[in-house]
């Protein structure tokens, strides 16, 4: 029997965000730069990346920009850049009988960070700094500096610049046990049919920690063989933040989505950093 292929995402879908030139095109003095051919290729160059942008909280005095992944909801046939996810593939042999040597959950491991096997896997979080910026026009008369008017540039970062949150050992329980009912001989030791997989992951923006709330999730998945048929079916449950998007996607199939943009949430902030979304999807055949 095929594994089965389970993967659990928190991103941030692409129209969330905007071009980076867009912020800028409509502003009082965009058109009044001195240095605006040069402005536009900077933040070309850094819009033909392919990310969207969003303004960091605090943006008015940083001028800081944060790029979406570059993925909509239910993209799920590709691989795509995401904030924090866990995946897991399960032996359906092994269901009943599941250790944390199994190596269920696994992914690349990313140089200086812990990576690989029974961690999260943080995506990378990109930035770029972008702003119109007043200069004054001074006159030195031997003694002080007097502003006879000013001018408007723009300044851009050269490069986006990237980095990954720590991904630490993930928080796993492993439990097997029979819970299916069976007719049998009397005095047969019959073998656990369930496996429970209880499993917590917590990451932050890089950037901005340790001050900025973490994106967080909780699940429980639970595996069932029916050792009569050899049915299987399984069962999650859990909860995350209101922001940014999730997605539970079983053998690629979406078996559960958050759209935070649904909610009104269209960016990071401390209420929706630190607000639980619960739910629960059950008895998905396989």
């Amino acid at each position: 029997m095929n594994p089965i292929s389970i993967k659990f995402q928190a991103f941030i879908p692409k129209s969330l965000g905007k071009p980076l030139l867009s912020y800028f095109q409509n502003s009082e003095h965009f058109n009044s730069l001195t240095n605006k051919e040069e402005f536009i290729r900077k933040i070309r160059n850094i819009d033909a990346k392919g990310f969207t942008w969003l303004p960091e909280p605090g943006n008015s005095f940083s001028h800081k920009y944060f790029a979406t992944d570059k993925v909509e909801m239910h993209h799920h046939h590709s691989e795509h850049s995401t904030r924090l996810a866990i995946q897991m593939e399960i032996n359906p042999a092994k269901i009943g009988n599941m250790t944390r040597m199994d190596g269920i959950i696994k992914h690349d491991k990313h140089k200086f960070k812990y990576g690989g096997l029974n961690s999260q896997h943080s995506g990378l979080s990109h930035q770029v700094c972008a702003y119109i910026k007043k200069v004054p026009e001074l006159v030195d008369t031997g003694s002080v500096f007097i502003e006879t008017g000013h001018h408007y540039v723009g300044v851009c970062s050269d490069t986006i610049s990237h980095d990954r949150s720590d991904e630490l050992p993930l928080n796993i329980d492993i439990q097997n046990s029979l819970s299916g009912m069976y007719f049998h001989e009397s005095g047969t030791v019959l073998k656990n049919d369930t496996t429970t997989i209880k499993v917590s992951a917590s990451a932050g923006y890089p950037y901005a920690e340790p001050w900025s709330p973490n994106i967080d999730f909780e699940l429980e998945f639970i595996f069932y063989k029916n050792l009569a048929n050899k049915s299987l079916s399984i069962s999650v449950k859990g909860f995350h933040d209101s922001f940014p998007a999730y997605e539970l996607i079983v053998n690629r199939n979406v078996a559960y989505s958050h759209n935070s943009s649904h909610y009104g949430h269209t960016g990071p902030g401390f209420t929706n950093l630190n607000t639980r979304k619960y739910f629960n999807f059950n008895n998905c055949s396989l």
